[in-house]
């Protein structure tokens, strides 16, 4: 009697659950190495970008020079100085724009720029479109508004063309214009120097190529600030590290008054201000590195892996936030400092 045959045929085997992993895992590197070579070809185009918006400032900024005997572009004139010099800013159109928006640089340049506002407010996301052409003095509209106070660079408006505010004495007066400074002598003595800090026009610049014009800016109060955001608002100057006498940012040490709050979550308490502001993200410095501010001012800001900047000269580059402390990038005159330029310091006035 022959047995019927059995079925020898195996059964279909699956995957493990450890080959799935492996898989997953493997999927997941290489989706991580393609989005973030993408981000970084993303930052690329964007800092290429700043760049090109740089230049075209920059020939703008020339083209009021030479409109103006070789007189730079005055970083900040107060609404008693543009009354007092009977400086009158217009609209494309027709009408006078008010003086408390023409105090910073924005309105004072848009006609070299040929009213094209990309220059100035292109960075954000969902530029506005309704910057009026035309309007009354005394009526601020808030596009206006926006474009005098968050533009996309700051320029360096302390040391270039200078700050121009009226004194309780009714005088007009460019800060810094009389403050001292320690100037090499080159025997090792400091000869103690009045003037010369602010730059007036472009033929007495010492180092056109490295002195900072236009950069990457954004308002701060005091705090620790990381990298985070792309969009911030950007603010009408930029402001080096020391300014007169007085330390305004520096790269972040991890210690505050001995302290060590690299990894607290009580900065605000440290400083004396609320936390919510002071935590609040920013993008700065190179290779992750945090900025710390000790004075409100507008400071450096890097949207795209660097502080982009233009110099005197036109040519620009993206910085790192250490390279930004040497005091040789903002002052013309701390070419000829006594000690170290990183240091390099004035009275007030």
């Amino acid at each position: 009697m022959t047995l019927p045959a059995k079925n020898h045929h195996a059964r279909p085997r699956g995957f493990t659950i450890v080959e799935i992993l492996v898989v997953v895992g493997i999927i997941a590197a290489l989706m991580g190495l393609i989005l973030a070579g993408l981000q970084a070809a993303g930052r690329t185009t964007r800092r290429t970008e700043e760049l090109s918006t740089l230049r075209q400032l920059h020939l703008a900024w020339a083209s009021y020079s030479a409109s103006n005997n070789d007189y730079v572009m005055p970083g900040y004139l107060d609404e008693s100085a543009q009354e007092r010099w009977n400086v009158k800013y217009r609209y494309q159109v027709s009408g006078r724009i008010d003086p408390t928006i023409c105090q910073t640089y924005p309105w004072r340049l848009l006609p070299y720029l040929d009213w094209g506002y990309e220059p100035i407010l292109g960075y954000q996301p969902d530029e506005n479109d309704n910057i009026p052409s035309k309007g009354k003095t005394g009526v601020i509209e808030p596009e206006a508004l926006e474009v005098a106070d968050q533009p996309w660079f700051g320029y360096n408006a302390y040391y270039v063309g200078g700050w121009w505010e009226t004194n309780s004495s009714g005088d007009i007066r460019c800060r810094f214009s009389n403050s001292t400074w320690a100037q090499n002598s080159g025997t090792g003595t400091p000869i103690q120097t009045k003037g010369k800090l602010v730059l007036r026009t472009i033929g007495r610049a010492a180092q056109g190529s490295s002195l900072i014009l236009f950069g990457g800016s954004t308002f701060r109060g005091p705090g620790i600030y990381r990298e985070d955001s792309t969009f911030l608002n950007g603010a009408p100057w930029i402001t080096p590290h020391i300014l007169a006498d007085q330390m305004i940012w520096n790269p972040y040490t991890g210690m505050i008054g001995g302290v060590d709050t690299a990894s607290t979550s009580l900065i605000g308490d440290i400083l004396g201000g609320p936390a919510s502001l002071l935590n609040v993200p920013l993008t700065l410095g190179a290779g992750g590195i945090d900025l710390e501010v000790f004075s409100a001012q507008a400071i450096p800001y890097r949207r795209h892996g660097s502080v982009s900047v233009v110099h005197l000269d036109g040519s620009t580059a993206g910085e790192g936030i250490g390279n930004l402390t040497d005091q040789r990038r903002w002052i013309n005159a701390a070419h000829d400092g006594f000690g170290n330029p990183n240091a390099f310091t004035h009275t007030p006035d």
